[in-house]
């Protein structure tokens, strides 16, 4: 998928000043080369249409979703070191929906619909490891772990039952650097086509050669579009995350979109290591001291005095290189800084989220809980690479939240920053229930929000209503 000419000017993709420079200024100034796909920039204006409330509050859209999207879309189930062994499987649940995730070899999955072909009970409760077979826990109908019907009871009584006829119903699974897909429509694409030129993006990156340290799913108490809203757009920096100021210009975030027919996928790259425009105080100096903080796990208050060799962003992403390097045995020493520091997120639809670089390495997924447009669940992991000449580590054990839980206790700093945005989510949620019958819609700004027009232009896509 070839980049869009930027339709937008310049003065209109972010603001910067000397002190708290855009993203495209400090590309430009770099130690190393940037990589070819932070230098590319896709902007074009796709309107200022307000966004309906009843997008996010009204079940019969959030039917038409389940219908149009969750059945025929590819979707992240988990990653492949979280169901490691054979036998190991994990249930997938998505607006009401439920399948079964399982390894059937040592580098082989499947996907099934998660209901037993007798009475229609839903045949696994909970993701589990080293299944021989799935057996039903209302009348013992037992199927392999590859979806063949293995036995049922009184077997004389069931005239209908024929070879292969009741075998567990399948729905396709693929696999894109460490993830694994399914989609339930038997009809779908590739994924190789949904993924259009995000691929292209990641490949010099390869997730699949990291792993999850920590995979934390929380409830959220709003529809999922909310939920994935607050993660792509930094304008919420400044009120929501005020102690990222310091070290984070989000006002020179780069928004980048791509787009071909129902393929899409879109950008941010925030600059690091320098202040906010917003934190009047903080010297270029007090930002490096921040950011190194932050990248050893510390608080600001907590942190020892800074090492007097570094001094900039080029010193602080050279220290980071030989950090890293030390930690996992690999190198590092041609990637720029900005894939050592900046936070370089991309969005692939409908609600995948994978970072680029070594700013923040994590991955989000954002979907409907239930057959609800009232709630839904946030996955993130964090993605550490794999040691060199080292054998995988073993996934961090998933994290579960029920909706008053917080992330903090779990998963530390980075917690904070999710505590921060789940305080948001839900009340916006109920304001959506409120919005004012003379106002058409949401108001987004034209460039620092345009992601989250991405992603309606793509949902009204599939439900059939393509803008324009």
């Amino acid at each position: 998928m070839a980049a869009t000419k930027c339709a937008l000017p310049e003065e209109l993709r972010g603001f910067g000043t000397e002190i708290s420079p855009t993203f495209r200024a400090i590309a430009r100034t770099d130690s190393k080369p940037v990589e070819a796909c932070l230098t590319e920039e896709s902007a074009p204006d796709i309107g200022n249409e307000p966004i309906p409330a009843h997008r996010y509050t009204s079940y019969e859209y959030h039917r038409e979703e389940v219908e149009k999207i969750w059945k025929k879309c590819w979707q992240v189930a988990c990653r492949e070191e979280e169901i490691p062994a054979v036998g190991d499987h994990l249930v997938y649940n998505v607006a009401g929906l439920s399948y079964i995730v399982v390894r059937t070899g040592e580098d082989s999955f499947k996907a099934f619909k998660n209901v037993c072909l007798h009475r229609g009970r839903r045949l696994v409760d909970s993701s589990g490891c080293g299944a021989s077979h799935f057996k039903c826990p209302y009348h013992a109908w037992t199927w392999s772990i590859e979806g063949d019907l293995a036995w049922f009871p009184g077997k004389w009584d069931f005239p209908a039952v024929k070879d292969g006829s009741h075998d567990l119903r399948g729905v396709k699974l693929e696999r894109w650097n460490g993830f694994i897909f399914i989609n339930p429509d038997l009809e779908a694409g590739p994924l190789s086509e949904h993924l259009g030129g995000i691929d292209r993006h990641f490949a010099t990156w390869p997730l699949d050669k990291r792993f999850a340290i920590w995979h934390v799913r929380k409830t959220i108490r709003s529809n999922w579009k909310v939920a994935m809203e607050a993660f792509l757009e930094g304008y919420h920096l400044m009120m929501t995350h005020p102690q990222a100021l310091p070290s984070v210009a989000e006002q020179g975030t780069q928004y980048d979109l791509w787009q071909d027919g129902k393929t899409a996928f879109s950008r941010s790259i925030t600059p690091a290591a320098v202040p906010s425009y917003h934190s009047k105080d903080t010297t270029a100096l007090d930002a490096i001291k921040d950011m190194w903080a932050l990248l050893n796990g510390l608080r600001m208050d907590d942190a020892p005095p800074l090492p007097e060799n570094i001094k900039d962003r080029a010193s602080l992403a050279e220290w980071r290189r030989g950090a890293l390097a030390q930690m996992t045995g690999a190198d590092y020493s041609g990637l720029s800084d900005a894939m050592m520091l900046d936070s370089v997120q991309y969005w692939l639809f409908p609600n995948f989220c994978p970072w680029l670089g070594e700013g923040l390495p994590l991955a989000y997924v954002f979907r409907p809980d239930a057959d609800s447009a009232e709630t839904c669940y946030m996955d993130a992991w964090m993605l550490i690479r794999v040691p060199d000449n080292a054998p995988r580590p073993p996934a961090g054990k998933l994290i579960e939240l029920g909706p008053d839980d917080p992330f903090e206790p779990h998963i530390g700093a980075m917690g904070t920053i999710f505590d921060q945005d789940d305080f948001n989510m839900p009340m916006v949620q109920i304001g959506m229930h409120m919005w004012p019958d003379e106002l058409p819609g949401v108001t987004l700004g034209r460039y620092q929000e345009s992601r989250i027009r991405m992603l309606h232009r793509m949902v009204e896509t599939w439900l059939g209503r393509p803008p324009g």
